[in-house]
């Protein structure tokens, strides 16, 4: 599977509403994108995820990014896709821990997802008819 490196948040407040920018690097290796060029196609997944207790990796999801395919292509050597996402949701929704006031601990889940592995079995084929005299 893809791996991703340099993760990052950022989360600013403006008023009423949060901007949520989420910036990585997306890795494919040359297998990965041997399967690219078969069709396979690669998703990118973020949740936005309030966390408790503060340092887990657990949560509520509290919002998510739109679903976008990555632009993996075929090749020789692994491919890098530098990624920045960014999302403004209200700074209420973000809300997450049971009394107003309290600190709001957010962190993003990256995903990668495979969709439409090649078949394992080709399409149909047939060769000419012949025909057995009874």
């Amino acid at each position: 599977m893809p791996t991703t490196n340099t993760r990052n948040l950022t989360l600013t407040t403006v008023g009423a509403n949060t901007t949520i920018e989420v910036t990585y690097n997306a890795v494919f290796s040359v297998f990965e994108r041997h399967l690219a060029g078969l069709g396979l196609v690669f998703q990118e997944q973020i949740a936005v995820i309030g966390i408790d207790p503060p340092g887990s990796v657990t949560g509520t999801v509290v919002a998510n990014f739109a679903t976008q395919v990555l632009p993996v292509t075929d090749g020789v050597a692994p491919q890098v896709i530098a990624r920045t996402r960014s999302i403004t949701v209200a700074r209420a929704s973000l809300q997450e821990d049971p009394a107003l006031g309290d600190n709001d601990e957010i962190r993003c889940r990256i995903r990668i997802a495979s969709v439409g592995i090649p078949p394992a079995v080709t399409a149909d084929a047939f060769t000419d008819e012949e025909i057995l005299v009874g």
